[in-house]
C-alpha cells in the first residue's frame, strides 16, 4: 500500500509551534509529507458564526478547542488582531522544503473560505487562491503544485479557479480514490486525491473515542485499500497529540505501508494510466464527527 501523508496547518500557531514539532517526528520515523498551509491572516475567532450550525458547539465541546488551539487563537481576528502566517513565519515555510517536505497550499484567509464560499463570487473565489500562491512564491520563489481546500470546502466555481491557476493536483475532498471532477457536465484535469481516513478531531470524544481509536482505525483500514490519504493537523497532532501521531506512524511502518508527499502519490496515480481516473461530480455531504458538509465525489463516498 501507498499512503500519501497530509498536514493541514489552519492557524498562525499551527504554523509556528505545531509544524516544527512534526518535522522533527516525521525527521524520527523517516517519512515525507505535504503540508498544506493557510499562507494569509489568522481569522479563527470568526468562527462564532458557525455556532448555530448543527454539531459545531458539540464538536468545539468534544475537541476541547480553547486548550487544543489556545485562547490567542480562538480570538484571533476579533477581540485579539489577526496575525498573517506566511510572511511573518516564512522562515518556518522554507524549512518544510528544507526538510524534503512537500509546501502545499491550504487557501489564504482559511476562515472565510471554509464560512464563506458558497457565498463568494467568481472573482473573490480567485483572488483568494492568487493571494496565496502570490505569498508562496514571496516565499519559496517557485510555483505550489498541490491545493488543498479548506474544511473540505469546494464547489464549481473553486474546482475551476483551481484548475486556471494551473496546479498539478487538489485535495479538496473526501472519498475512497483519486478521480478528475466534472463541472457543468465537463470533467475538468486537476487531479483530486482526496483523504481517505477520519481526522483525529471528528472521532475525538465521540461516543467516548480517544487518539488510541485513531490509532486503531488506521490499523483496521491499511489492509484494505491500494492507496489512501492520512490527514494530521498542525495544531492537534502537532501540539496536544503528537504521541497519537507518533502511534499511527509507528503502525503504518510496521504495516510496511510507504508515506509520500502528495505530489509524489498524484505523479504515480497519472503514471498508471489517467484513462483508468473514474470523472466524478462534486457534492456536498455529511460526515461523522464534523459540522455541516463536505465535498465528495458521487459514488466514490467514505462514510
Amino acid at each position: 500500500m501507498i499512503l500519501g501523508l497530509k498536514v493541514d496547518v489552519c492557524t498562525y500557531d499551527g504554523l509556528r509551534v505545531g509544524v516544527p514539532n512534526l518535522l522533527r517526528l516525521f525527521d524520527r520515523h523517516g517519512v515525507r509529507a505535504s503540508f498544506f498551509v493557510a499562507l494569509g491572516p489568522d481569522t479563527t475567532g470568526r468562527a462564532i458564526v458557525r455556532a448555530l450550525r448543527p454539531g459545531f458547539l458539540a464538536k468545539m465541546r468534544r475537541t476541547s478547542a480553547i486548550r487544543t488551539y489556545g485562547l490567542r487563537t480562538i480570538l484571533s481576528g476579533t477581540l485579539l488582531p489577526s496575525r498573517h502566517a506566511g510572511r511573518r513565519l516564512a522562515p518556518t515555510l522554507r524549512d518544510v522544503l528544507l526538510a524534503g517536505h512537500e509546501l502545499a497550499v491550504h487557501g489564504y484567509d482559511h476562515r472565510r473560505w471554509q464560512d464563506r464560499l458558497s457565498r463568494m463570487k467568481d472573482h473573490a473565489v480567485r483572488e483568494e487562491i492568487a493571494r496565496a500562491v502570490a505569498v508562496y512564491r514571496e516565499v519559496t520563489h517557485c510555483a505550489p503544485r498541490g491545493f488543498g481546500a479548506p474544511g473540505w470546502q469546494c464547489n464549481a466555481t473553486s474546482l475551476r479557479a483551481i484548475e486556471e491557476a494551473g496546479f498539478a493536483y487538489a485535495s479538496d475532498t473526501r472519498g475512497r480514490r483519486p478521480f478528475f471532477p466534472r463541472v457543468d457536465g465537463w470533467a475538468l484535469r486537476t487531479l483530486q486525491l482526496p483523504t481517505t481516513f477520519a481526522t483525529l478531531d471528528e472521532i475525538l470524544g465521540l461516543d467516548g473515542m480517544s487518539g488510541e481509536d485513531l490509532v486503531g482505525l488506521v490499523r483496521s483500514e491499511l489492509g484494505g485499500m491500494a492507496w489512501g490519504v492520512l490527514t494530521l493537523h498542525a495544531e492537534m497532532e502537532g501540539v496536544g497529540f503528537q504521541a497519537v501521531a507518533d502511534r499511527v506512524l509507528a503502525v503504518v511502518k510496521a504495516a510496511g505501508v510507504t508515506c509520500l508527499p502528495l505530489e509524489v502519490l498524484a505523479d504515480r496515480v497519472r503514471a498508471e494510466g489517467e484513462e483508468n481516473i473514474p470523472v466524478a461530480d462534486v457534492i456536498p455531504r455529511p460526515i461523522r464527527g464534523r459540522a455541516g458538509t463536505v465535498a465528495m465525489p458521487a459514488g466514490l463516498e467514505v462514510a
